[in-house]
Parts: structure tokens; C-alpha cells; sequence
């Protein structure tokens, strides 16, 4: 064994273990309990990575997978995604990596070898860019809204937005007791200068509203068409993947789940982890619906032209009410710091969210009788 890598594994990849050269641990974020290493190996004039997957049953905290193919992040899922050709056959422009084994290892983890990525990460993208990948979404996953058979494998996904927010929920109500969302009827976390700067006059009202209608949300996309989606798309997961494509890599939610529900993931969460500066929300906003529209127009979906920001709308306003809280709590508690940075610094990049959030609940509420939903 090299640095992890099991000899027999080596010499099926690259014919010799003799022909590699090194082995490299490469970082991974440490909340995916289901990814127990990942390494890039270098041989043969060629690299590859290998994602090593295990069930971590006793992982703490709120990304703990599960042993059930049910589960909401069953700690298989992306290995079987991959051993089913499913993962191959995306369309539109939309890819992932290629795959090029799955190992089974004697200690009950399974390991992917997998195509290095060299193309350039989203974090490192210029907005124009993003609409580009926005439409590869978009008519790869218009291709089932046109014709093509939803895949039916019981290991896919399904409902994953509800199991998030209800495990987030329970999550937040063992931390407080009343849940997060006690944190904002608590006027000294309004009062606190990190927050008083961005919200003079507390929209405590609006995020209640919000945080009340998250079921309704949840209902809307519900009734929206089916599609095969990722379910964790963000820029730390998105790669030019060259020729003309997008490259996804994280596999580890996919299933069925609602038109738009991805690229409505994508543009809160590229500020939300200090991709996309905050004061270029809305207009990455406009350029993901404009790309994503056009995609599934690409692949032959014909539905509403507002369809898509109702679905985007909702997905952010039913998967995002925790954004509010977690500041107020965050500030309340005079936490050093949020989401890995300074608190101050997390603020600053969330706060003008938490408006932007508001306003998608309000254009889904509007856009929602108009889509017939």
C-alpha cells in the first residue's frame, strides 16, 4: 500500500504499482463524514483521484450519513451513482468526472478513482461564466422534462430538501431548546452593532413569515416537474470541464428532486461560502435564471417563463431560513467565529442575504398563482 492506496488497486489502474510516482493527500472538508480520504495519485504520465468512502456511523454532528439507501446522505450513494452509468450519461454540457473504477476494500470502504479536474474551479469564475454553466444545467435536466425516463434506482435520492431542513431543525432545537429561530425574538442580538448596521429596523416579522411558509415552499416545489438533480451544486463542486462543458464533482446527495431546486442551491450558496461577493447576489441571480432558462428551453421544455424563479425562489426561501437565526445566535453568543471565519467578517457577507432571501419568498408567493402551482 502507497500513502492509502492499496497495492491490487494500483497495479488494475495503471497496469504496475511500480509505475507510480507519489501519492498525495489532498484536503477535503472535514463535515463530509462520508468521505474518509481523498488523494491524488501520480504514475504513468497521468494522474488520477481517488475518493475513498465510508459509512462513519458514529460521525457527530449535522452530516452524519446513513447505512439506508433511503437515507438522505446514504454514505454509498455517489459509488453507486457512478457504478450504474448514470453519472455518464448527463447531457447538455452538464458532467462529471470520468470514473474509471470502483474498488470494494476489504475493510468495508469503497474507493473511486476518478478523473483529475484541471479545469478551472467556479470560485475562479467571472459571472458570465456561471451562465454558461447555469445552461448546461439547465438542459441536462430538461432532457427529463422533455421525454427522457427519469431514472428509477431505489438508491437515489428522494424528498432530500425536506429530510435537510427537518434535520436541521431537530439539529437546532437540541442545541436551544426552542430552536434557532428563538434567536430572532431576542432584540439585544438586533441591538448588536454586527447587526444593527445592516438591519435599523429588525425584519423580524418577514423571517418569522418566512420561516412559517417554509412547508408551503416545500409544497411548491413539491408540484413542480421532476428532474435528476445534484443537490449540493456549488462552486467549490463546479470545474470547466473543457470542450465546451461543465464538470460536477460530489455526487453524494443525487437523486430526484425539482426543476430549479439546483440552481437555486448555486447562487446563495456561492456567498454564503465567500465565493461571490455579496453585492454581486442579484445580479448572478438574474445571469443563473437567464442561463438555466435557456438550457431547459435548449433541451425542449416548454413550461411558463416564470417557472423558473418560482422554483428557484422556493428552494432558497425553504432550504435558507436558518441563515437569520445562525447570525443572531452567532452574535448573541459573541461567537469568535461563523462558517470558519471571523463573525464580523461573516456578517458582513451574509447579512445583505438575508434580505435578498426575503425578497425570493415574496417573488414566490407572488409567481406561484401565476405558474398554475
Amino acid at each position: 500500500m502507497t500513502a492509502s492506496i492499496p497495492g491490487d488497486e494500483l497495479d488494475a489502474v495503471f497496469g504496475d504499482r511500480r509505475a507510480v510516482g507519489r501519492v498525495e493527500a489532498l484536503p477535503h472538508t472535514a463535515v463530509a463524514a462520508a468521505t474518509a480520504g481523498l488523494y491524488r495519485v501520480h504514475g504513468d504520465g497521468r494522474t488520477a483521484i481517488v475518493k475513498v468512502l465510508a459509512p462513519a456511523r458514529d460521525a457527530p454532528g449535522f452530516w452524519r450519513p446513513g447505512a439506508n439507501e433511503t437515507h438522505w446522505y446514504y454514505w454509498r450513494r455517489e459509488a453507486e451513482a457512478y457504478r450504474s452509468g448514470l453519472l455518464a450519461t448527463l447531457g447538455g454540457g452538464l458532467r462529471a468526472p470520468r470514473c474509471d473504477r470502483v474498488f470494494e476494500r476489504a475493510d468495508g470502504t469503497v474507493a473511486l478513482w476518478l478523473e483529475d479536474l484541471r479545469g478551472a474551479a467556479a470560485p475562479a469564475w467571472p459571472l458570465t461564466r456561471y451562465t454558461l454553466a447555469a445552461r448546461h444545467l439547465g438542459r441536462a435536466q430538461g432532457e427529463f422534462l422533455a421525454g427522457r425516463p427519469l431514472p428509477t434506482q431505489p438508491w437515489l435520492s428522494r424528498g432530500w430538501l425536506r429530510a435537510y431542513v427537518d434535520r436541521r431543525d431537530r439539529v437546532a432545537g437540541s442545541r436551544s431548546g426552542a430552536g434557532d429561530a428563538s434567536a430572532l425574538e431576542d432584540p439585544a442580538a438586533w441591538r448588536h452593532p454586527a447587526l444593527a448596521t445592516w438591519f435599523p429596523d429588525p425584519p423580524t416579522a418577514a423571517l418569522r413569515a418566512m420561516r412559517a411558509d417554509q412547508p408551503w415552499f416545500l409544497d411548491v416545489l413539491d408540484r413542480l416537474p421532476p428532474t435528476v438533480c445534484h443537490l449540493d451544486l456549488h462552486p467549490a463542486n463546479l470545474f470547466d470541464g473543457g470542450y465546451g462543458t461543465t464538470a460536477a464533482i460530489d455526487w453524494s446527495f443525487v437523486g430526484i428532486g425539482a426543476l430549479g431546486e439546483d440552481a437555486g442551491n448555486l447562487v446563495p450558496d456561492s456567498v454564503f461560502d465567500f465565493h461571490v461577493a455579496p453585492h454581486h447576489l442579484v445580479d448572478l441571480y438574474d445571469t443563473v435564471v437567464a442561463g438555466y432558462d435557456a438550457g431547459l428551453r435548449d433541451a425542449g421544455w416548454s413550461g411558463p417563463p416564470e417557472t423558473v424563479r418560482l422554483a428557484m425562489s422556493a428552494a432558497m426561501a425553504a432550504k435558507y431560513v436558518w441563515i437569520a437565526p445562525a447570525l443572531a445566535r452567532a452574535v448573541i453568543e459573541d461567537r469568535d467565529q461563523l462558517n470558519g471565519r471571523p463573525t464580523a467578517e461573516t456578517v458582513a457577507a451574509w447579512a445583505p442575504t438575508v434580505r435578498f432571501l426575503l425578497d425570493r419568498a415574496d417573488e414566490a408567493r407572488v409567481l406561484t398563482p401565476l405558474v398554475g402551482e
